[in-house]
């Protein structure tokens, strides 16, 4: 497909105008008819807020106007309010308050039908505003209508949420009794639990329990250490006064402190201290050395039975150590010792105390996180009770209020007024969007025509889309002859001469070899492939080439008719022996140029241009003139143009604008080069003479085209 540019558009437009403004022209005259037909109605509106809270005294109140928040996905609550407003109940009580009479006694009458398709609900976007509009041939009516439709709106929306607070409070009193005896067994169950296990401040005791825990630990260190330090001071009394527990010492120190035996003992440190002196002046059989070892036998044998006397359980050995004391701090150290025995038993006492009185102190406090676990089920239990009872109690007043205050969530913005140039349909702007859809349609209908009419009538692009070369677009040519006198209309006339001039240069720079031959023809008849080929030979001519242009066209033969020159003998008599090729070419009155014509018009000319002498002819003219110009029949009809092709340097389609076929002219080509033929490129020829009469159909032109002399087409 052709791409369309908006140079081409113009184009367009301008060789459809009749269409365009017959499909224009309907547009317009179809709206004025409307106009004439429709009746005017009178269009007023007004608008609601919804969820425009009214002040309420109590909470309640407040939250019984909001709107509340989406149940489902699809759902909106303003959307909610204008189905409201259409419903029969809301429509029905307003029309009863205006018209009690009914609809249809109203000038002119309608019925509710009418006034649901009439009445028009929309949402501002972004707000929550519902904008009411109704239309109606009465204006008056519609005015006073709408607003009785939004006064009973906001009724039945104060009766809604009226009817909202007395369920509430219905549902309040029978609620708040059961909640106050849920509330007084939960504290009571809280109170005997506190009592059997003596809880009060459930986090002060537990404070206090560590801190005794702590101090009893503190008093438990403390008590070990002075442990310590008494073991080890009765360690050193006991390595020094040499008894073995506290038992012995306390007999020691008991006899050590007895009168009597403190005599005995004297008196025998006394007798031992005479024996000694007198053993180291005496013989041991000395009568005075021996009655004193007799006296302190006696000595000894008086001190154990008073010694037995005083402590039956005494250790001999221990009276033996305690009478060889000479001082008292044997008996000092014994009695510290003593006192160190019994100050650790004391103090291993004490300990055992504290760590009974810990070990209670740590249950206490394992069990305390139950009992607080249990305790703070009940508390909160007890709270949300009290809770509940208090907000029921708050919501009971505030239904109470709210039910005797009329509120409503829905508020009106604006009422509706008479408003006479509020009307529809508005001549000016049904015109306005008339012309903007006349132009939409017409400019649509015209390109749907363009599409469907196959017709070349643009050149932009064709090389592409048809992906051969475009040599050149030659222009119209006036209605001129070439006879003698009138030659000069066309080689005179640069304008006319050079588009085949820059036609014969491109078709040399295109050839491999040098340029000598030159095979003209078209998809169809008509398109101008004979006018070109004699202008393209003139132009050849004029430039000082030997030119010959052969008429192969054997069907319809034209060059003969251009020249004014007999169309026999010609090409056809090739195969007539007696003949000879000089004799079938005839000179022009244009210099260097000559024409071969057709020659006799035989039944079946195909055999002529498929025998041996066409080739040999071909390529005697080759070498004796310069250029040579093949003119022959319509490739979509005939197979002479390939034929030709195939002894010739150069093959070039024309193609003729408002004349031929676009899709025929793409298929010819795509068949051309299936037959192994290669095509130089594509001429465009210019539109053939259109006359003013826009009826005039493509037979009539190429009819009054081949009343001329010079313009035949093939």
């Amino acid at each position: 497909m052709i791409q369309t540019t908006p140079s081409s558009l113009l184009s367009i437009l301008k060789r459809r105008k009749w269409l365009g403004i017959s499909t224009f022209g309907s547009v317009i005259i179809g709206a004025i008819a409307y106009l004439a037909l429709v009746p005017s109605e009178y269009k007023v509106r007004t608008r609601l807020m919804i969820n425009a809270q009214e002040f309420g005294v109590s909470e309640l109140g407040q939250s019984l106007t909001e709107l509340s928040d989406y149940q489902f996905e699809e759902s909106n609550p303003i959307a909610t309010q204008a189905e409201l407003i259409k419903s029969k109940k809301i429509l029905g009580e307003a029309v009863q308050n205006v018209f009690p009479q009914g609809l249809e006694q109203t000038n002119p009458p309608f019925s509710m039908k009418n006034l649901k398709k009439n009445l028009n609900i929309k949402i501002i976007p972004g707000t929550n505003i519902l904008e009411i509009n109704f239309k109606h041939q009465d204006p008056e009516i519609s005015a006073k209508l709408i607003n009785e439709i939004t006064q009973e709106l906001v009724r039945e929306n104060r009766q809604s949420i009226r009817s909202q607070a007395t369920s509430v409070r219905k549902f309040l009193e029978q609620e708040i009794p059961k909640q106050q005896e849920i509330t007084e067994a939960a504290t009571l169950a809280e109170n005997q639990y506190r009592k059997k296990y003596g809880l009060v401040d459930l986090e002060q005791q537990t404070k206090n329990l560590v801190n005794s825990i702590e101090a009893q630990e503190n008093q438990k260190r403390s008590l070990i250490s002075k442990i310590k330090n008494n073991q080890q001071k009765s360690k050193e009394l006991q390595r020094i006064i040499g008894l073995q527990d506290t038992k012995n010492a306390y007999l020691a120190g008991r006899v050590a402190q007895d009168e009597v035996l403190q005599t005995l003992q004297d008196k025998l440190v006394d007798l031992e201290v005479k024996i000694a002196h007198e053993s180291s002046r005496l013989t041991e059989n000395h009568p005075t050395l021996l009655a004193l070892l007799e006296e302190q036998d006696k000595m000894i044998n008086l001190y154990q039975a008073e010694l037995k006397q005083v402590s039956p359980n005494y250790d001999e050995s221990i009276n033996k150590k305690v009478a060889s004391d000479e001082d008292s701090l044997s008996q000092t150290l014994t009695s510290q010792f003593i006192i160190s025995q019994v100050e650790g038993l004391a103090l291993q006492e004490q300990l055992q105390t504290i760590k009974n009185q810990q070990e209670q102190l740590k249950n206490r406090l394992e069990k305390l996180p139950n009992q607080q676990q249990s305790l703070s089920k009940l508390v909160r239990k007890q709270e949300a009770s009290v809770n509940n009872l208090k907000f029921l109690e708050e919501k009971l007043g505030e239904a109470r209020l709210a039910e005797a205050q009329l509120l409503s969530n829905i508020r009106i913005l604006e009422l509706a007024e008479v408003d006479l140039s509020n009307k529809t349909p508005s001549k000016k702007a049904l015109l306005v969007l008339a012309g903007f859809f006349g132009i939409f349609f017409t400019i649509g209908i015209i390109l749907l025509q363009e599409i469907l009419d196959n017709t070349l009538y643009e050149d932009f692009d064709l090389e592409t889309w048809l992906k051969v070369p475009v040599l050149n677009k030659l222009p119209y040519l006036p209605e001129i002859s070439l006879n003698p006198e009138l030659d000069h209309l066309f080689l005179d006339k640069a304008d006319l001469i050079e588009p085949y001039r820059r036609l014969l240069k491109r078709l040399k720079f295109s050839s491999k070899n040098n340029l000598k031959s030159i095979v003209v023809s078209s998809a169809l008849s008509g398109e101008g492939k004979s006018v070109i080929a004699s202008h393209l030979g003139t132009v050849a001519a004029m430039l000082s080439h030997r030119t010959l242009i052969i008429d192969a066209n054997l069907y319809n033969p034209q060059q003969h008719k251009f020249f004014d020159i007999p169309y026999e003998p010609g090409l056809s008599d090739i195969l007539d022996d007696s003949l000879s090729p000089i004799d079938l070419i005839q000179a022009t009155r244009i210099d260097n140029l000559s024409i071969l014509p057709c020659g006799q018009l035989k039944s079946q000319p195909s055999h002529v241009l498929e025998s041996k002498e066409i080739k040999y002819l071909l390529k005697e003219l080759k070498e004796y003139y310069d250029l040579v110009i093949i003119d022959t029949s319509s490739i979509n009809n005939y197979a002479d143009a390939i034929t030709l092709s195939e002894l010739t340097e150069t093959f070039i389609l024309i193609a003729r604008l408002n004349f031929t076929c676009k899709n025929i002219l793409k298929e010819t080509i795509m068949d051309v080069q299936k037959s192994g033929v290669s095509v130089t490129g594509l001429v465009v020829n210019a539109p053939p003479y259109t006359p003013k009469s826009p009826s005039l159909t493509k037979k009539k032109i190429q009819k009054k085209e081949e009343t001329s002399n010079f313009f035949i087409l093939d």
